[in-house]
């Protein structure tokens, strides 16, 4: 008996309950369950769909959970950061959406309805998701803001991270909901499912049993948060104020003393080279305890004849600058234009920079760095033990923003064995050790410090050694599947 064919609105209804489970997976909601069946509906919806039927439905998916997912605080934040009228900050927050999640999802829908029926078709839908996560987080202008696996908040399946980057966690939680549609034709790929899901557990458990409960190396660093207002920022006539406020929370932190103090992305709004007195102010600061501190500054350079300006990252001492490091991966639209390298309010840094303290290699990611893997194992690879991640999420703070940011840099520090202090103005700040737990946070939206012992990790992991080779063993595997698929249509 042949089955009637689903209804158009029944498919698009499935396909927004899967943006709907896309959106409660992340903060403020956390209903990280809901990954194993997150694209369950979406898979329903398009069995037996056409592929221009599945790219519409893909593009539902998409732009129903990344509107639920970021809308709201970008949309704010067009409004607070560039002063756009509220239909224009819509349409900005369309946008967005549409970057950050549509368009790999209507990809993603489209090329499912081309897959050949096998029984290891659930594994091949897998791996094209995680290949369409791949290629959004490496568009011009897309992200790796909020994959299906960064949802996963349990330690013991987060080191599956370790071995395969974040795209590997993306991979189970795909597999899984593709099997429990394709489990009315068959059952291996749900028993493959579930022994997967056994492995990544067990595999997981032994890595956690490792970890040691009194770390053989620590750093100890201080976290000062200074919570200052948006609508001072960068205005001369704050300057001042503006560094007593840091450097009052850092003298509360100099007992006992911190081998490293970490101020946020901008906490310094002047150019640190070119105001001495200022400068001064800072060093004497570090002259007592002989600590040194990493600061966020924008760093001024003439080149050719033009006046280039930077986001950068200054580590400081008793006796002054002892380095910098420039913000190599650059915001859209707030920081470059899109497509023009060259134009825009800051330049694009060089080669990246490990800093030295002591016998201790550290790297810096200023902002949303810490969302790019392959920047925070550039960093490992060049010899880093520890990654400090500073950043100015208080234009968010009307939404999730921070709290997501938080979550997706978390994972840098699985990946590559090595703890992560995050520093932010208002929040959120932490620190995360090289297994993923949290062992310091400060209270958001307030200004604060505290000083803690941060363990150094080995930044040895197979990750780390030998990067996205799962992502790219799912995209070649997903480019074969298609040929197949395209052309056994052809044949029949």
């Amino acid at each position: 008996m042949l089955r009637s064919p689903m209804r158009p609105g029944v498919r698009l209804l499935l396909a927004a309950c899967s943006g709907v489970f896309f959106t409660l997976l992340y903060d403020p909601f956390d209903a990280t369950a809901l990954a194993w069946i997150t694209i369950t509906p979406l898979l329903l919806a398009l069995d037996d769909a056409s592929p221009l039927m599945g790219a519409a439905l893909g593009w539902v998916t998409g732009t129903v959970g990344s509107a639920g997912i970021t809308a709201h605080w970008i949309y704010c934040a067009a409004r607070d950061y560039f002063d756009l009228a509220p239909l224009a900050a819509a349409g900005f927050a369309f946008g967005a959406t549409q970057i950050l999640g549509a368009i790999h999802v209507a990809l993603f829908g489209l090329a499912v309805t081309l897959l050949p029926r096998r029984r290891w078709r659930a594994m091949v839908v897998a791996a094209l998701f995680v290949a369409t996560e791949y290629q959004r987080a490496h568009l011009p202008l897309g992200g790796p803001w909020t994959f299906l696996g960064q949802s996963q908040t349990n330690l013991m399946l987060m080191q599956l991270s370790d071995f395969t980057g974040v795209q590997g966690m993306s991979f189970v939680c795909a597999l899984v909901a593709s099997a429990l549609v394709d489990i009315r034709r068959t059952r291996v790929p749900l028993v493959v499912a579930a022994l997967l899901l056994t492995v990544v557990c067990i595999y997981g458990q032994w890595r956690l049993s490792g970890a040691a409960s009194v770390p053989d190396a620590t750093l100890r660093v201080a976290l000062v948060q200074g919570n200052l207002p948006n609508h001072q920022r960068g205005r001369p006539e704050f300057f001042s104020a503006h560094l007593d406020q840091y450097l009052d929370l850092s003298r509360s932190v100099l007992t006992p003393r911190p081998d490293l103090i970490v101020w946020p992305e901008n906490a310094v709004g002047f150019f640190i080279e070119e105001n001495p007195p200022l400068l001064q102010r800072i060093t004497d600061l570090l002259q007592e305890p002989g600590a040194s501190l990493l600061a966020g500054a924008p760093r001024s350079l003439s080149q050719s004849g033009i006046a280039l300006i930077y986001n950068s990252a200054y580590l400081l001492s008793r006796n002054g600058i002892d380095g910098f490091y420039d913000k190599r991966r650059l915001l859209p639209f707030v920081e470059r234009m899109p497509l023009r390298g060259v134009d825009g309010p800051y330049a694009i840094g060089g080669a990246p920079t490990v800093f030295s303290l002591s016998a201790v290699r550290f790297g810096a990611l200023i902002c949303y760095e810490a969302i790019y893997p392959e920047l925070a194992r550039d960093l490992v690879q060049r010899g880093a033990r520890l990654l400090v991640n500073i950043s100015n999420d208080s234009w968010f703070d009307a939404g999730a923003g921070p709290v997501q940011h938080y979550a997706l840099a978390r994972f840098r520090s699985v990946e590559n064995r090595v703890s992560l202090v995050r520093v932010a103005n208002s929040g959120v700040s932490g620190v995360i050790d090289p297994y993923g737990r949290e062992i310091a946070h400060l209270p958001q939206n307030a200004a604060a410090s505290i000083s803690v012992n941060v363990p150094l990790g080995s930044g040895d992991s197979f990750y780390s050694r030998h990067g996205e080779w799962f992502a790219l063993l799912c995209i070649v595997a997903s480019i074969a599947a298609l040929l197949w698929g395209i052309f056994a249509r052809r044949r029949s």
